[in-house]
């Protein structure tokens, strides 16, 4: 269960700690851009003076020193990633139906439990914010890695699967599985720092630090009124230090390179290989993100939206030749002013026509971007002139969804052998602990308790799927989902799945069929009515006066009710003798002439039964003698 009582346990910070990681953070926040969109935002003069960036309103908003210089062109490398980012960038559904080992219904309960443990860690550990992260990441530097450690949920420790940033990950080579067998992480950390996460080797490090310390002239000034002794140790405990974070199959080794020193080992408890999975982007021969070949076409681009830029400026404020004498000392300029001339002045304004030339080669060389980058511009609304009917646009789009496609297939075996790997380190670390799960269906909040080595017992496959339609938008998802449910080549549910925001669909199934029941009740309600039946009419007015009790009022009119017992059905449930039985022969004592042939007495006279038949009405005819 999750504890909320408070650790009082926990180390309260000093005055001085607290300072010293607030300055920290300030500086790794990029303050520019916040304070830009506040004043853009707010207009007026500073507005237009925070898009132009200009040095005084540096000056005036406090921006950093050194800030940026706007350049006029357009990152089409952002945009390009933004849009693959968000079409690849989802979490790839967890298939509670997954084959057992077995085909049996204690098998099939089996995997389902185990689909639904691991849709709880996901749960548990915000897994679905990894994959837009993921989804730039992976087309951009060409490869992912997600590390299996362990985290605490309340009082229940359970496997998790850590994102790190590729810029400072280095994998080893690909083997034919795509997965590397080590990987190196750097870090750069301070010393201080270093101190407090590996308290272990605080000594050593500190004196490291004196060690490092420089040799100073006792004549120094400076020194001599105590300034550059603490200067320097400050600047010694606060100086980066590298620490590498080396994972293999034996385990998590971290060293400082700086002191080579091994800090911290972590053993490696999984059978089946080393603790991390690495995406990798399918390709050639190298570890290449896609937009590795599109560098030359981006710096034309831009150089030639500069100088297209700049050729715009300076036609604007193109520059007047005059060869001759002007009467007057001063040139007028404005819309009615005049300027007079001596005769024989020549006026002359300078053109130039390689401005559209200009632009027609950034067009050419946007199209080869688009080409090498897989960017087509129906991903930013456009729609190409070149193609006028739907199939055209289909045919555009087609590419870039292989290329999606492609990614999905990627991350698809990488979370499922995340899953492996965090059900076998679940079994190995805690194989008897009882824990309990918390899942959500929709809004129902539901409970799966378990024991790792009883309900896991080595089974760690698990099956992911992003769907029949995943790389479909929505409205393409709508029309062929329901051709293909009308074509029975899809059932309804499976539809349904391949939705977005149908999360609870069991529910929503439920909802549907008890929409339906109730419309042709009240039809059949309806016709009743017409054929005046009263307790129709009485319904029907009821439901008029309280539509939320609907329901309920068709329950009480459509449930059947049970047919009443005559008396002798009464009779012979009480145990006792119907009546009339005594005329017929049916009843008396043993050796009568009536009885009960079940119960082993004579069978009743033929002739008395017809007889007692005649005299209530009925009639008789004897065919022939019973021999």
């Amino acid at each position: 269960m999750y504890s909320l009582a408070y650790d009082l346990s926990r180390e309260t910070l000093g005055v001085s700690e607290v300072m010293e990681r607030s300055a920290y953070l300030k500086n790794l926040a990029d303050l520019g851009d916040r304070t830009r969109i506040r004043a853009v935002m707010n207009g007026g003069a500073q507005g237009v003076q925070a898009v132009l960036n200009s040095a005084s309103m540096s000056q005036q908003l406090a921006l950093p020193s050194g800030f940026g210089v706007d350049l006029p062109t357009a990152n089409v490398m952002y945009s390009s990633l933004e849009r693959l980012a968000q079409r690849i960038g989802r979490q790839p559904t967890i298939k509670t139906d997954m084959i057992p080992t077995k085909d049996s219904n204690p098998a099939r309960k089996k995997a389902e439990k185990r689909a639904r443990i691991v849709a709880a860690w996901d749960e548990q550990d915000s897994m679905e914010l990894q994959y837009p992260q993921i989804g730039r990441w992976l087309p951009g530097y060409g490869y992912t890695l997600h590390v299996i450690r362990e985290r605490w949920f309340g009082d229940t420790p359970y496997p998790v699967a850590q994102l790190r940033d590729p810029f400072d990950v280095y994998p080893g080579s690909f083997g034919p599985n795509q997965q590397p067998d080590e990987v190196a992480v750097y870090r750069q950390v301070t010393r201080s720092q270093m101190m407090k996460l590996y308290p272990q080797h605080a000594d050593r490090m500190r004196v490291d630090a004196q060690m490092s310390q420089p040799q100073t002239n006792t004549t120094f000034g400076a020194q001599a009124q105590g300034h550059w002794e603490a200067g320097t140790a400050t600047a010694a405990m606060n100086h980066n230090m590298t620490i590498v974070e080396y994972m293999c199959d034996s385990g998590t080794y971290v060293v400082c390179t700086d002191m080579e020193m091994l800090l911290s080992h972590i053993p490696n408890p999984l059978y089946s290989g080393p603790a991390f999975v690495v995406t990798k982007r399918f390709s050639f021969d190298k570890l290449q993100g896609q937009f590795h070949h599109v560098f030359g076409l981006m710096a034309m681009m831009a150089k030639l939206n500069i100088l297209g830029l700049i050729g715009v400026e300076d036609s604007t404020f193109r520059e007047t030749n005059i060869t001759g004498e002007m009467i007057g000392n001063v040139y007028k300029r404005g819309r009615f002013a005049v300027n007079e001339f001596e005769p024989g002045t020549r006026i002359e304004k300078p053109t130039s026509d390689q401005l559209q030339q200009t632009w027609q080669a950034i067009n050419i060389l946007e199209r080869q971007f688009r080409i090498v980058a897989g960017y087509d511009v129906a991903q930013d609304g456009q729609s190409p002139n070149s193609f006028a009917t739907g199939q055209g646009i289909k045919e555009l789009g087609s590419s870039a969804d292989q290329n999606v496609r492609e990614y999905q297939t990627s991350i698809k075996y990488t979370v499922e052998a995340l899953d492996r790997k965090r059900l076998e380190w679940e079994e190995v670390m805690h194989p008897n602990e009882k824990k309990n799960v918390y899942w959500f269906e929709g809004a129902k909040h539901n409970e799966e308790t378990y024991v790792p080595k009883k309900d896991i017992a080595g089974d760690y496959r698990t099956k992911r799927i992003y769907g029949a339609m995943a790389t479909f938008d929505e409205n393409s998802k709508i029309i062929a989902g329901l051709q293909l449910v009308q074509a029975r080549v899809m059932d309804r549910r499976t539809f349904q799945e391949n939705l977005d925001g149908l999360e609870n669909v069991s529910l929503i199934n439920e909802r549907i069929d008890q929409d339906q029941a109730k419309d042709m009740l009240i039809q059949s309600l309806g016709a009743r009515a017409q054929q005046g039946d009263p307790a129709a009419d009485m319904a029907l007015i009821e439901i008029l006066d309280n539509p939320g009790g609907a329901v309920t009022t068709l329950q009480k009119l459509f449930t059947p009710q049970e047919p009443e017992m005559s008396p002798e059905e009464a009779a012979m449930a009480a145990g006792q003798m119907p009546p009339g039985a005594a005329q017929m022969g049916m009843g008396g004592p043993p050796g009568g002439g009536g009885g009960d042939p079940l119960q082993g007495g004579p069978p009743p006279a033929v002739q008395s039964i017809l007889a007692q038949m005649e005299s209530e009405g009925g009639g008789a005819m004897s065919v022939g003698a019973m021999q």
